[in-house]
């Protein structure tokens, strides 16, 4: 009950969105603008993004501009009407699309759900057989549901864990270790979460390049990261 209340509302919070553009004055991301990103991104590099200058979304990047990731909602910035309208037709029935472990191209997920804000990490010592390991474990988690209760040891996936399956198969014990934040919210969560700025924070994984809206909250996180 109380992981399915949690999907509920998250649900409804993260479709709503945040600020448009008029307001934070940061550009909208779309499959026009992401050439700069695309030059400097690898296989297995790591993709954080978000709205309103804040990243709170991670993906992997398979190679050939596609991303896995771990998606809770279909779309966002629709504000509590269209949140809300949502949640109505899914008690009805309707279906999500595009929701728990998926592979899509970045430039796709840019066009359905808006987001400002990116950063490209990578692992910089990662031995191209180790790579692949990684690349593979990653793929094969297409499919898995969304982890709306943030629990460890399940068969759910939220976005960050995605990255902590990629650096664990990828490098076994030497994997450098995702630094959790506590979550409590009153009868309904209190859990260690991995955040997706955790992946720009860890001191083994290193910043390549970001946009300059990342520079408004993680300015000193991005060392010497191209920015453009």
């Amino acid at each position: 009950m109380r992981t399915w209340l949690l999907r509920v509302l998250l649900k409804i919070a993260w479709t709503v969105g945040g600020h448009k553009d008029d307001v934070d004055g940061l550009p909208r991301l779309t499959a026009a603008s992401t050439d700069d990103m695309l030059r400097v991104l690898r296989a297995g590099d790591f993709v954080l993004l978000g709205n309103n200058g804040r990243l709170t979304h991670v993906g992997v990047h398979v190679g050939e501009g596609a991303l896995v990731h771990a998606m809770a909602t279909e779309k966002t910035m629709r504000g509590w009407f269209g949140a809300m309208w949502d949640a109505v037709k899914r008690t009805f029935g309707a279906l999500d699309r595009d929701v728990g472990v998926i592979r899509e191209p970045l430039a796709r997920f840019l066009d359905r759900y808006e987001r400002d804000t990116w950063v490209v990490v990578r692992h910089p010592d990662l031995p191209d057989d180790r790579l692949s390991v990684g690349l593979q474990r990653v793929i094969s988690l297409i499919g898995r549901p969304y982890d709306y209760g943030f629990q460890p040891d399940n068969d759910e996936l939220y976005c960050t864990e995605l990255v902590d399956e990629f650096l664990r198969a990828a490098l076994g014990d030497a994997a450098p270790r995702l630094e959790a934040t506590h979550h409590r919210v009153p009868l309904l969560l209190d859990q260690q979460v991995l955040e997706p700025v955790a992946v720009l924070r860890n001191p083994a994984l290193t910043a390549v390049a970001a946009n300059a809206a990342a520079r408004t909250n993680y300015a000193d996180w991005l060392g010497s990261a191209q920015v453009v």
